[in-house]
């Protein structure tokens, strides 16, 4: 028998899955929807033909364009996104609470003006109003109810496909976000890796919460379960912020084998979930956290808290990835536990991987693993000449097939590129074959000729005190705002119920962390400033977003700091 031949495109692996067993489930806390894989590709097809008579056509026939997605319900979300595949579009996932939330507002309009679409589609409540704030745009703004259905069929009988499957804007953790235009050859190589290296066949169930227009939400409970063939359960990301244990009772009653969150949502589920070992988690392989610095201390917190259901800390699977390389670079192997590094504090700030001195000089890092197959991980020095052996700090640089060429990313200045493949902007080392990271470049910042990286010192400021906010502390350099240079600054949330704290309990606070700072890290803070719950703005994925908070401060404090995410407006009582 010929073997059939392996899909190129996300639409071909589609129609590929029609009669796979798995399925789309929508969990929530009234009960769950499912939608088969089958299912998708029928209601797809019909999309895609309605998608083509109404979105104007920016070039040749067959090319409807980007379309951007703005869909709340994950069912109407996955069926547009292959639908505009179908169409032979390029599908731009964006926020979906334009109306009620000024990031999302702001994040889908420069969205809409950089992607340049043919068409958005919305939910129905927010289509006058993006139409309204598109105000002399000619872009259309339509719901998914008003996109006419012209029968099923095949999706690949509809329309050429674009080399392009997608377009994800990075998080904007730093600067702006950028597109990240993603080929279907990317995209099918990184889950072929992922597979691999995570271990997913048919029988596997992933449980997620990531938005699904976030390339973690997006890959992991969408595109990976459709290229192995098992049940995605997904979670509204409202839900879970609202009642954290919606998660774990969710990968309980699935056992689930599969999940992927960030650093913040394993620290906000062991935090808020009462009795957790009254649910079972023995059935969960691999739990990967990304997206964010991962920490030892959120590592020991689920693992404690999870440990009575059945959780093993060896589920754990610390992983580096980003938007450019589709999603995964490394990741912590199958078959073993996360690898946790002791290394000297001080060595660091010099920049070198040392031994510690004592344990006040002592600091762990998570490992973030090798890369996975098919991928190679450099360190390179500023100038992108790579540096051999172990142990060395400079800029993680990365190649591979799944990984976007610069020219396609439209990264422009903010990541070298080369014939052998492109830097990322973050810094890291390699120990033992895995990947260290310490941070961005440009959280990175030298006081008296030694390194220091904002992570680090915002990890060992929010965990200082009960009172602070776990997560939400800033640490930046601000530079020109004092006659004397330079000017280290802390903003840090109290946790809800004590933004109210005194006058005394606010010195005390400030004393506290002006010890901290001085007696571990050698550093004299210029300004502290306490702020509420909700207040510093965090990317979708939760980052703190250091330059909005650096501009803000810089201006010298004028107005209200940039809105806060749906997720930091959703976590103020963490």
């Amino acid at each position: 028998m010929t073997p059939r031949p392996r899909p190129a495109t996300l639409t071909e692996l589609l129609e590929a899955r029609r009669g796979a067993p798995g399925r789309y489930v929508a969990y929530s806390p009234s009960g769950a929807r499912s939608l088969s894989f089958a299912e998708v590709a029928e209601e797809s097809a019909a999309l895609a033909s309605g998608l083509r008579a109404v979105a104007p056509p920016p070039g040749s026939p067959d090319d409807i364009g980007n379309v951007v997605i703005a869909l709340a319900d994950p069912f109407a979300f996955i069926t547009t996104f292959f639908a505009i595949a179908a169409a032979g579009g390029v599908a731009v996932p964006a926020p979906v609470r334009a109306l009620v939330h000024p990031g999302h507002r702001s994040r889908i309009l420069n969205i809409v003006k950089a992607s340049r679409p043919s068409l958005v589609v919305t939910d129905e409540p927010q289509v006058k109003g993006l139409t309204d704030a598109l105000d002399g745009s000619d872009i259309p703004v339509i719901s998914l109810d008003e996109l006419p259905r012209h029968g099923s069929g095949a999706p690949g009988e509809l329309a050429r496909t674009s080399p392009t499957a997608y377009v994800q804007y990075t998080s904007g953790s730093m600067a702006d976000p950028k597109p990240i235009a993603l080929r279907h050859d990317h995209v099918l190589a990184q889950l072929r890796q992922a597979a691999h290296a995570f271990g997913e066949t048919a029988d596997s169930v992933s449980v997620n919460w990531v938005p699904l227009y976030h390339d973690m939400g997006l890959v992991t409970s969408v595109l990976r379960p459709l290229w192995s063939g098992y049940s995605s359960v997904i979670l509204d990301p409202f839900d879970f912020v609202r009642n954290p244990s919606l998660w774990p009772e969710a990968m309980s009653a699935w056992h689930a084998t599969h999940t992927s969150a960030p650093d913040f949502g394993y620290a906000l589920c062991a935090q808020r979930t009462a009795d957790p070992g009254r649910y079972d988690l023995g059935s969960l392989r691999v739990a990967r956290t990304a997206g964010e610095v991962v920490r030892p201390e959120t590592l020991s917190l689920f693992s404690d808290a999870f440990g009575p259901a059945g959780f093993r800390r060896s589920a754990f699977k610390p992983s580096y990835g980003l938007a450019e390389a589709t999603l995964t670079v490394t990741t912590c192997p199958l078959d073993e536990a996360p690898t946790v590094l002791t290394v000297s504090r001080s060595g660091l700030r010099a920049g070198s991987v040392d031994r510690p001195n004592d344990a006040g000089d002592t600091m762990e890092l998570v490992a973030c693993g090798p890369p996975v197959r098919d991928t190679s991980v450099w360190i390179a020095a500023p100038d992108g000449t790579p540096l051999e052996g172990e142990g060395r700090i400079g800029e993680v640089w990365i190649s591979g097939p799944q990984v976007a060429e610069a020219d396609d990313a439209g990264a422009g200045g903010d990541h070298l590129s080369g014939a052998r493949g492109r830097g990322t902007g973050d810094i890291g080392f390699l120990s033992g074959g895995q990947l260290a990271l310490l941070g961005r470049s440009r959280e990175r910042f030298q006081v008296r000729g030694e390194n220091y990286y904002s992570g680090e010192i915002e990890a060992a400021v929010s965990q200082s005190d009960e009172r602070l906010r776990l997560g939400r502390t800033a640490v930046f350099l601000s530079h020109g705002t004092e006659p004397g240079g330079s000017l280290l600054v802390v903003l840090a949330e109290l946790r809800q119920g004590h933004e109210n704290v005194d006058a005394a309990g606010r010195a005390e606070l400030t004393r506290k962390i002006t010890r901290l700072l001085s007696s571990v890290h050698s550093l004299s803070p210029g300004r502290i400033l306490l702020l509420p719950a909700g207040t510093l703005p965090v990317t979708t994925s939760g980052k703190l977003q250091r330059e909005a908070c650096r501009t803000w401060f810089e201006d010298q404090g004028s107005g209200p700091l940039p809105a806060p995410s749906e997720h930091d407006e959703r976590l103020k009582g963490s």
